[in-house]
């Protein structure tokens, strides 16, 4: 086998290897967020599904439309946080794949 054919195999493999190792990273890619006092916690899969909303007990001191806000807020934030997981995820594979 030549040097050349060699070279486009082991290329070949490392690419296998990238995007077996992406795959594998997006699969356990979670954004997590908390506000700023802890009374809300917000977990989000890799896909962007809420998989864990948290609410403390003392939330309930907070009037309606300021709980909703800071319940949005976290799960938003939560979802930022797995979407740079992602494009981390993704940019260092198009870095191995080029």
């Amino acid at each position: 086998m030549s040097a050349d054919m060699q070279a486009l195999i082991a290329e070949i493999g490392d690419q296998l290897e990238a995007l077996t190792l992406a795959a594998d990273g997006l699969s356990r890619v979670t954004g997590l967020a908390t506000n700023r006092d802890g009374t809300i916690t917000a977990e989000i899969s890799g896909d962007g599904t809420l998989t864990a909303l948290t609410l403390a007990e003392s939330l309930t001191a907070y009037p309606p439309d300021e709980a909703a806000a800071a319940i949005l807020a976290t799960i938003t934030a939560a979802t930022a946080a797995a979407a740079r997981q992602r494009a981390d995820l993704l940019a260092r594979l198009s870095d191995a794949l080029t």
